[in-house]
């Protein structure tokens, strides 16, 4: 009989939500950060689950150019702002006795949902963040400003949408940009680089929800799975059929 116990995953480690998200996406947390979110600030749980469930992306847009800031990840962010979110810089200052000594202007989030005071007592708030096809070190400035923002009390739970890693699986190899340029690389921002940095301690004390938009999200999928499976590439400018 072994004397091995089987030990809890800290905290910070990646792990299945407990709360409920609509289907076609990968989710873990960190730090119990779907249930802060859920119960804590429920107004911008709802605003979030409805924002994904509203969300696709349609294959032709896969294809076509169009690099982090393509049309459907600006048409994520219109789903936000519908309902009051927006971008937000915030600047911390640091006083002693009164006297500023330093102020730090933190990196614009994408998207900011203030919380329970309303727009007159913000914070904490919550921060999204769409990463779609950029460097994957952008993922790093991201953890980190979130980090630096939770730790100075301006956010509660940090969210970073990427693509999942069976939709990364499938494009990866068979779109392209051009016939000669890989369009979603392996050190682009996707799923499998984003969540070893978070469970390296990437984020600090900040509670995160990480988002994997899989192929269920993508309308009309299947020409592009069959071109995978068949070994067969897509360029910029084919025709999907």
């Amino acid at each position: 009989m072994s004397d091995e116990t089987t030990l809890p995953e800290p905290a910070g480690m990646l792990t299945a939500p407990t709360a409920v998200f609509p289907d076609g996406y990968k989710i873990g947390v960190t730090r119990y950060a779907d249930l802060i979110l859920r119960y804590a600030f429920s107004a911008r749980f709802d605003d979030l689950y409805l924002a994904l469930d509203q969300y696709s992306i349609d294959a032709p847009e896969l294809v076509a150019g169009g690099g982090n800031r393509a049309g459907h990840t600006a048409r994520f962010d219109s789903l936000l702002e519908k309902f009051g979110w927006g971008k937000r810089n915030i600047t911390i200052d640091k006083l002693v006795d009164g006297r500023p000594i330093h102020r730090t202007r933190g990196h614009e989030i994408d998207m900011f949902g203030g919380g329970p005071g309303g727009e007159d007592d913000p914070y904490p708030g919550v921060g999204v963040e769409m990463e779609w096809n950029n460097k994957d070190p952008f993922f790093d400035r991201d953890l980190l400003n979130f980090q630096a923002l939770h730790r100075e009390g301006a956010l509660a739970v940090g969210v970073i949408v990427t693509r999942g890693p069976e939709l990364q699986k499938i494009i990866g190899p068979t779109i392209r940009g051009t016939a000669a340029s890989v369009k979603f690389g392996q050190s682009s921002t996707h799923w499998d680089k984003l969540v070893p940095r978070v469970n390296l301690g990437g984020g600090g004390e900040c509670p995160l929800i990480l988002i994997g938009i899989e192929p269920p999200r993508i309308n009309a999928f299947g020409p592009i799975r069959g071109a995978w499976a068949d070994g067969r590439q897509i360029a910029r400018g084919d025709t999907l059929s």
